[in-house]
């Protein structure tokens, strides 16, 4: 009878612990990015409605959206409507035509413009990730989508980790992490994102590689290259700018 009590309170224990786990873990967080092409001339307009939307329907909370242009990079031209993080939840309950939201769009959004592109949503990762605060508050940021070799990804883990620790101990740059969750033949499994203010402080040397091989020795930078080159298949690099 004692071992059986014995027993019964180590599972009631791991159970205790385990519901304590999930209810602490915080939910998964998506961003949805669908691209838009304005139409040639009314760029300046199309922000304009974009801007007034997202201040009508998307203003803060679960549904907040922003706009970048991206300025340089494959999609020069574009635009990439981003909306949240938010619970994967508030996808199942976003604006629609209930309050106004799709005949709003319809009717000052659409008619400038020129193309819709893909929709994709990213899972951020904030295990990898720093300074998201500071991404918010940036003018720029330089966009890396990687496609990763199969099998791969617990080695960009390794990677990230790293260069997350380095980033915290310099403070200045953001360094987001995002899993597609959609997949894409030949596309992008991982997106990075480096925030910045200035196409000046872009241009300059970061320090990174100094303070990457102070961390974990001589030569360590030339081994994290090899490393990268020797997990990824290709990468795709823009920089966008922040639309308020």
């Amino acid at each position: 009878m004692k071992k059986n009590m014995i027993l019964v309170l180590i599972l009631l224990s791991s159970a205790m612990s385990a519901i304590s786990q999930t209810a602490t873990t915080p939910p998964q967080q998506v961003i949805e990015v669908q691209y838009l092409l304005p139409k040639q001339g009314m760029e300046d307009k199309f922000e304009a409605a974009v801007l007034a939307h997202n201040k009508k329907f998307h203003p803060d909370g679960p549904y907040v959206a922003y706009l970048r242009k991206i300025d340089y990079g494959p999609k020069t031209g574009w635009y990439a409507w981003v909306m949240g993080p938010t619970a994967y939840a508030s996808l199942d309950t976003r604006p629609d035509k209930e309050n106004g939201h799709a005949q709003d769009w319809s009717t000052t959004i659409d008619p400038l413009i020129e193309k819709y592109g893909e929709t994709n949503l990213w899972n951020l990762n904030a295990d990898l990730s720093y300074g998201f605060d500071i991404f918010k508050q940036a003018k720029h940021y330089e966009s890396w989508g990687v496609d990763l070799k199969p099998g791969q990804y617990y080695r960009f883990k390794a990677i990230a980790e790293k260069l997350k620790k380095i980033y915290a101990s310099m403070g200045t740059t953001a360094f987001i992490v995002l899993d597609n969750q959609l997949h894409t033949a030949g596309g992008a499994d991982v997106a990075l994102l480096w925030s910045f203010n200035t196409y000046s402080d872009w241009s300059k040397d970061d320090g990174l590689m100094a303070a990457y091989e102070k961390q974990y020795g001589a030569g360590s930078w030339q081994q994290l290259l090899s490393e990268w080159r020797d997990i990824i298949v290709d990468y795709t690099a823009d920089v966008r700018t922040t639309i308020r």
